[in-house]
């Protein structure tokens, strides 16, 4: 009887803990007072310290078992269901929308030297190496588009100068 009460114990521990995070998401979620930016770390901490405690007591005080397998499939199964309900309603948030502008932000500001660094590389080598570069072939293009504008008014005119010809005709 022992044997058969150890699995369900750990299945009770397993989703008190489950509980005890979806609680800790939730305070984790709810907007705080207007203050300076939060840690990122900060937001992960609490639960992943919580959830690695727990593991340890558990896998500490009982044996693995098949019993003990399946109720560690069906746990990370509803574990995955729940980030992915708690990620999705953290990123429906306005604040979360604001962090991720920030964020892009601050990645396109800390980039752009770093582009502009590499295009006068690529720039260069293509000199070096006698070939056109992106912005020169795309000149080029322009104009050949350009030119065949010309072209089709030319013709345009033309067409229209021998029509004008042709109904004036003789008389």
């Amino acid at each position: 009887m022992a044997d058969a009460a150890a699995p369900n114990q750990l299945f009770e521990q397993w989703r008190k803990q489950f509980e005890e995070g979806a609680q800790a998401w939730a305070r984790l979620v709810t907007p705080p007072a207007p203050a300076a930016p939060p840690d990122p770390t900060a937001f992960w901490r609490p639960v992943l310290d919580q959830g690695v405690q727990t593991w340890a007591k558990l896998f500490a005080q009982t044996p693995a078992t098949p019993e003990l397998l399946t109720q560690w499939k069906q746990f990370l199964d509803q574990w995955i269901e729940a980030w992915s309900k708690v990620l999705g309603q953290t990123m429906g948030t306005e604040q979360f929308a604001k962090l991720m502008g920030q964020s892009l932000d601050q990645f396109l500001v800390a980039q752009g030297p770093i582009k502009k660094a590499a295009d006068q590389q690529v720039e260069q080598a293509l000199q070096a190496l006698n070939l056109p570069s992106r912005s020169q072939v795309t000149a080029v293009a322009k104009q050949i588009v350009e030119l065949e504008e010309r072209i089709e008014r030319l013709e345009d005119t033309i067409t229209a100068a021998l029509r004008r010809l042709g109904d004036q005709g003789p008389r």
